[in-house]
């Protein structure tokens, strides 16, 4: 069963902490940066699930997976 779109904010933002705790710097929505998982360019889509058509290459935390990911990773299927 999929999470609410309540749930999957509080789980963001709760990812979002941890992973600015880690790379010591911060995320916003719509701004550019590097997929933690494969390293390619893109934009950070923490709001919509990686769905946001404007943006090349969204960067969004996948809830299936457990981790952040980009359309790059989901295009070559990184596991």
């Amino acid at each position: 069963m999929y999470e609410t779109p309540e749930q999957y904010r509080k789980i963001v933002a709760r990812e979002v902490l941890i992973l600015e705790k880690l790379r010591h710097y911060s995320i916003a929505h719509g701004e550019s940066g590097f997929c933690p998982r494969c390293g390619e360019y893109g934009t950070w889509d923490i709001a919509t699930k990686g769905f946001m058509s404007d943006y090349d290459n969204s960067i969004y935390y996948s809830t299936v997976t457990y981790e952040w990911r980009c359309r790059v990773c989901d295009f070559k299927r990184c596991r």
